[in-house]
């Protein structure tokens, strides 16, 4: 059988099945990028901080919110387990913004939202009867729809975030309000068990092993030095929780007011220095030289809130990066930083 290569039978193959040759090469092409994407490590909800601006709010681009938030995570005010930073302004694409919740939350995409508790001027209500004007704010309106994924504030509820972090953090201290009484052991054997039960890739080795066990150990006192100074400044007044109406889909049954957000400009004179990383408009009446009364635009962070999110995709353990997040912005900006301490 003669079955020597010539140029002539080479190109009556290529003629003939050039077709079979690129279907063969996208199929392996195909193969390989699903088996990588099958087989490369993701990153968790619990690696990725996100923050969320609402309505009603100045778009972040106009503060130095990026700048802050950056410095933040660079300068180590998380724990190790987060690895990446991202902001959803939803200030900016308002037609959108159930769209986008529901795209972000339902995919464990969320942990603090910076919200005003303030009136919205969309929510306009007149009585016809009585003439009342009656409004909402963004803070009703949001929890209205997404209560569900807000944490509870609530100091006296067993299952609000403060108490469950207290709890947390009881597993590895005799008594978590003394530093020094922490188990050191107890965050080694835990952290064992979690990146056994997870097999995470990033601790196969015994000195990345022993490295992550330290990491731990500093996440854990992050957590507690950052639930003591959060109380100081409750105590202090410098910050307050909120208590908002969140309704009933009971028929007939009245709103609940519940703690679901932070105040963290109750008082201008202390925190105003908050304006320049999250802030809103409001119109203020003054009365010029001439006595006039006129309106002027006054860009203001008075009675900002923030809000923290209870993701089901999120471990317990780490949703307390919030907590660092947020003592971090109350730090940055107190007029006198020391003034927690008085």
């Amino acid at each position: 059988m003669d079955a020597k290569i010539t140029k002539l039978r080479l190109s009556r193959m290529l003629s003939y099945d050039w077709l079979k040759m690129v279907g063969f090469a996208l199929a392996a092409i195909l193969v390989w990028s699903l088996i990588f994407t099958m087989t490369a490590t993701r990153i968790t909800p619990a690696q990725q901080f996100t923050v969320f601006n609402y309505m009603g709010n100045v778009s972040l681009s106009s503060t130095n919110f990026y700048d802050s938030y950056n410095k933040a995570f660079q300068s180590g005010v998380f724990s190790y387990e987060v690895i990446e930073i991202n902001e959803n302004d939803l200030t900016v694409s308002e037609e959108m913004v159930n769209t986008l919740l529901e795209a972000r939350l339902g995919t464990d995409e969320g942990d603090v939202m910076f919200i005003a508790n303030v009136n919205d001027p969309k929510s306009k209500q007149v009585n016809e009867e009585t003439g009342e004007t009656t409004y909402s704010t963004y803070m009703e309106e949001f929890v209205s729809g997404w209560a569900r994924y807000v944490a509870d504030l609530d100091p006296n509820s067993e299952n609000g975030y403060f108490r469950k972090l207290e709890n947390y953090l009881g597993q590895f201290y005799a008594d978590w309000t003394d530093k020094t009484t922490l188990n050191e052991q107890a965050v080694e054997d835990a952290f064992r068990a979690r990146i056994k039960k997870n097999k995470d890739k990033r601790f196969k080795k015994a000195n990345e092993i022993e490295k992550g066990i330290e990491d731990d150990v500093e996440r854990i006192q992050k957590y507690r030095d950052a639930l003591e100074q959060f109380y100081s400044y409750l105590d202090a007044g410098v910050i307050e929780y909120t208590q908002v109406k969140v309704p009933s889909y009971v028929e007939g049954e009245e709103p609940q007011l519940k703690t679901l957000g932070i105040n963290l400009c109750p008082n201008t004179e202390t925190m105003d220095d908050l304006k320049k990383i999250v802030c809103y408009q409001t119109t203020v009446k003054e009365t010029d030289e001439d006595g006039k009364e006129i309106e002027k635009i006054r860009v203001t962070a008075e009675d900002m809130n923030v809000m923290f999110f209870n993701l089901p995709g999120v471990e317990e353990g780490f949703q307390y990066e919030s907590l660092l997040f947020v003592n971090y912005v109350i730090e940055s900006s107190l007029k006198t930083p020391s003034a927690q301490n008085n």
